[in-house]
Parts: C-alpha cells; structure tokens; sequence
C-alpha cells in the first residue's frame, strides 16, 4: 500500500482549514500548529534526550580525566553510565527520524498547488523518416501532479500520450486526464513546449492555455512539452504578504513589490536563531566547556546565518517561508515549556571509595587539586591545615595580648 503523506493527509486538511477561515494563509497557520501538535510527543522525547545528554557532559569528562591514560577504561565506565542512567547516546535522533517525514510533507504540500504551479513534462525526439522504426509513443508521462481547481476538487493528473519519437511534420494532441480523483468541466492547463530556439520557431500549435494541446513538429530535434498545472491561491494576500504564492531571488528582492518576501526570511533566521538558543542548556558554573560542546556551540550559531542567507537565493514561495516561521515559533515554544520542566537527577559512576554518588553531590573540577573534585582528601585536609593556622594564629594573638597586659599592670 502506497501512502502519500502529502496527498492524502496535508492537501486534504490544508482544504478543510481553508473552507472553514475562507483563508489560505489562515489554513498554512492552523495546519502549521495542527503538526507542530501532532508530534508533540516525539519533540518532548528529543527534547528531554538532548537536554539529559548534556547533563551528562560534565561527568563524562571526569571520566575521561581519571583514566586519561586507559582508553578501555573510559570506554568500560562511559557504557556503565550510560547502563546506569538508561540512556542511549543516539536516542534523541529517532524520535528526529520519524517525525522527518511529516515535516518533509508539510513542506511539500506549501511548495505546490494551491500556492506553487507544478508541471508535468512530456519528452518528445522527432527524427527524420528514414529512422521511423524507433518511433513510439507511451501511454501517459511517467509523474502525476496533485492538483487543487476552484471548485475545491482535489486529484492528481498525468499527460497523455506520454515521452514519444515521431517523424518530422507529425503532429501530437496532448491532454491531461486525472490518475486520481475527477476533473473539473473546466478545467485547464497552461502548455509549454522548450527546445534549442531556432527548432521551435517552425512549431504549430494551438493557444497555450486550455484542456489540448495541438501541436505540429516541423523540425527534428528533441522538445519538452509541459503542461502546468495553475495555483488558485498563488495570489492570495495574508497580512504584509501580498501572494502567497509569489517566488523572489537574488536581486529580485530588492524590488519594493518584494518587501514581504524579506522580511519573512529574515524572521525564519532569527526564530531559528531563537529555538536553537532555547535548546542549549545553561553551563555549569566552574566547569570548563569541552572541544565538542565548542564545536557545537559555534555550529548553532552561525547555522541560522547560512540558513537565511541560503533562502536569498533558493526560489521559494512565500507560502513556504510563513510555514517555516511558525514552525519555528511553535519549536520554541515547545522547546522553553520542555526545558522548564525537572528533570531526574542522574547517577553518576566514579571510582571513588564512596562507589556511586548523585551527581548533584559530585562538583567541578578543581585545577589545583590535580584533577580531583573539590570536597576531596586533600581539599579537606588544606581546610584542616588553614583552620590549624588559623587556630595558632588565634592562641598566639591571645597570647601576646596577655603578655601586653602583663606588662602594663607593672
């Protein structure tokens, strides 16, 4: 059984917000949140997993620091952490994974009809008559398209007939017929034919737009027949935007009619400038951060940068963009409500005589200890050596006030 996420679920609910707020824009929003709620759950257990792996990170490196010179050792102590603590180094990626190809279908159903024109393409080799035995003609194109029309129908649609080589002066009637669904009595297409400019210019053929397409081949060569399917809400105004459907890049942008489109890249950087910020925990006070956490760090940082600046030069709708937006916002809110929550002290292994200790109780690494927590034996003995001092300190001012005394009653 096949199961297309994006035709079967998204287009169908994406109609259905759309019927009821008489709004496209209004039904990218709903069903952004409606998403962003369904996978919950797996965000949650992300979440907590990423949040519980940097707990981690501070005992991890008391580890390492421990056996610095027995690799098999750190090795045999990080799983028995890991064994102790049920945790699973990898465990917040499968929740990622699954909810991959939701979002993968969320951003599929913004990227075509009702907001994006979509097309279908149709190859067609015309040779001379002396190679007429290779000549054939498939049935249909070998990709159907999702299509939305004004009545609110929904189904997909292939051209026919499909890739074909013909002779030269031959003529092809191209069509659509849906391979789902039902169309429309009035429903069209806008055709297109693409090849080296000079072989085209001998073409015949019908008005470009409409339900045939008549087309007379006068040269050999080889052409791309597409038939694109229209985006009824490619137009739409939502708020400062003023179609949903409209596609900037580039220089393009700088245009004022492409104002809207700027201003919702820019917010897709810092929302998620925002929820990446939102998912770093703080760091321990007194605890140096590792290469790896550096790395981390940097990568976070300078990945909404090269995001947004990507999206200045990646043709999108800005249907896409607003989805994108709210995701975002949605992810952080979910990730602040996530990391507010306590979460279970873990149970860190040390080799200590003590053998296991919470790993509130276990605290930084003091630099002058020699690698040795403070609170240990010889913290505690430079406590008791200072409190000697200061105890001899303490007697031998006493008693040179008695002496001072002494004197000064002779």
């Amino acid at each position: 059984m096949n199961i297309d996420i994006t035709y079967q679920f998204m287009i169908p609910m994406l109609m259905y917000f759309a019927k009821v707020t008489h709004s496209y824009g209004w039904a990218i929003v709903l069903l952004t949140l409606a998403v962003r709620l369904l996978v919950w759950p797996l965000v949650a257990k992300q979440t907590q997993s990423m949040a519980k792996m940097s707990q981690l990170q501070p005992q991890l490196k008391l580890i390492q620091e421990r056996y610095k010179d027995n690799q098999e050792m750190v090795l045999k102590k990080t799983q028995e952490f890991y064994s102790k603590n049920k945790l699973n180094p990898m465990g917040g990626c499968l929740p990622l994974l699954i909810q991959l190809p939701i979002l993968l279908a969320l951003f599929g159903t913004f990227s075509g009809p009702p907001f994006g024109d979509k097309t279908v393409d149709v190859k067609v080799k015309v040779v001379e008559k002396a190679q007429a035995a290779e000549c054939h003609r498939n049935e249909t194109s070998g990709g159907s398209v999702p299509y939305i029309s004004t009545d609110e129908t929904l189904g997909k649609v292939v051209v026919f007939p499909g890739d074909s080589t013909i002779v030269k002066d031959e003529s092809i009637d191209f069509a659509v017929r849906p391979s789902q669904g039902v169309l429309p009595d009035n429903f069209k297409v806008y055709w297109q034919i693409y090849g080296k400019e000079k072989d085209i210019q001998g073409i015949i053929n019908h008005e470009p737009y409409g339900s045939t397409f008549h087309t007379n081949f006068t040269n050999t060569g080889e052409f791309i027949v597409k038939a694109k399917i229209p985006a009824i809400a490619k137009d739409e105004s939502f708020g400062f935007i003023k179609s949903l459907g409209k596609v900037a890049k580039g220089v393009e942008l700088l245009k004022p009619e492409n104002i809207d489109s700027v201003i919702l890249i820019v917010l897709f950087g810092g929302t998620m400038w925002l929820s990446q910020k939102l998912t770093v925990p703080k760091q321990q006070p007194g605890l140096e951060i590792s290469e790896q956490q550096m790395a981390q760090q940097q990568a976070m940082k300078s990945m909404p940068i090269m995001m947004t600046v990507m999206f200045f030069f990646i043709p999108l709708p800005t249907g896409v963009f607003l989805y994108m937006v709210i995701s975002n916002v949605m992810q952080s809110l979910q990730t602040w409500i996530i990391m507010k929550q306590p979460t279970q002290p873990l149970v860190a292994v040390l080799d200590v005589e003590d053998g296991v200790v919470d790993i509130g109780s276990v605290k930084p690494t003091d630099a002058k200890s020699n690698g040795k927590p403070k609170g240990s034996a010889n913290s505690d003995n430079n406590g008791k050596s200072k409190a000697n001092k200061a105890e001899k300190t303490d007697k031998s001012g006493t008693a040179d006030k008695v002496d001072k005394s002494d004197d000064a009653s002779k």
